[in-house]
């Protein structure tokens, strides 16, 4: 798979790049990055791929010092519910921001708005929202990530107070579980149910994929690059 991913180096200036994940597609079986920053090499393929640095960090297996806490905030859309166009939208903020919304530069690190298609249901849009987010926010190297939604349904569904008798739902669920199996020894997660006025940004974002009927993931490349690189001396 491959989805435009928009860097934002400064304030104002912004980049989309054309992401793929080299050792899930086969490209190599390991990733190598010179101390510059500048280099990869592709171990397995005899190449090496020359990009600048704020191009790699969305589909590499890069390993900098976990460092820093976030709030991950998913939500859904489906219009004529089953029946119509879908989306799901995701942003992540570095924790410090509060339990308010907040759209200041300092605190974002990612965000996307991904259209899904035709009839699904809003249920799974969110579920959806939340394996994306879930996706990015374990590219961070967290050590604290609270997820927040505004579908009680959803966040008792994870934390198992509600059980699952959709079979559509229950495959996500479980693609849900398998992340945070992958992760429980790296990454501290906990989930909180929100008022949906505290989750209009990610509500937003759904509704816009539908509108534009596109994929953006928006990346702040200089909030992330002091979050995963305060540590490192980057």
């Amino acid at each position: 798979d491959t989805f435009t991913l928009q860097v934002t180096v400064r304030d104002d200036i912004s980049m989309d790049v054309l992401i793929h994940d080299f050792l899930d597609l086969g490209i190599a079986q390991t990733v190598m990055m010179s101390s510059s920053g500048e280099t990869l090499v592709l171990e397995g393929s005899e190449s090496q791929l020359l990009m600048s640095r704020q191009y790699l960090w969305a589909g590499l297996r890069i390993e900098p010092t976990r460092n820093g806490s976030a709030f991950l905030r998913f939500d859904g859309a489906s219009r004529n519910n089953p029946q119509g166009p879908t989306g799901f939208g995701f942003h992540i903020v570095r924790d410090g921001s509060g339990e308010h919304i907040s759209t200041r530069n300092g605190d974002k690190l990612v965000e996307g708005a991904c259209y899904a298609g035709m009839k699904r249901s809003s249920n799974e849009m969110e579920y959806e929202g939340l394996i994306e987010g879930l996706i990015w926010a374990t590219r961070l190297q967290l050590v604290n990530l609270t997820v927040c939604g505004d579908s009680e349904l959803i966040i008792n569904q994870l934390t198992g107070k509600y059980s699952i008798k959709n079979h559509r739902l229950k495959a996500l669920h479980a693609k849900v579980t398998d992340l945070l199996k992958r992760n429980k020894e790296k990454l501290n997660i906990s989930f909180k149910h929100i008022p949906r006025k505290l989750n209009e940004i990610a509500d937003n974002l759904a509704n816009r994929a539908i509108a534009t009927k596109t994929s953006v993931i928006t990346l702040n490349w200089p909030n992330v690059n002091a979050l995963m690189g305060e540590k490192n001396g980057r």
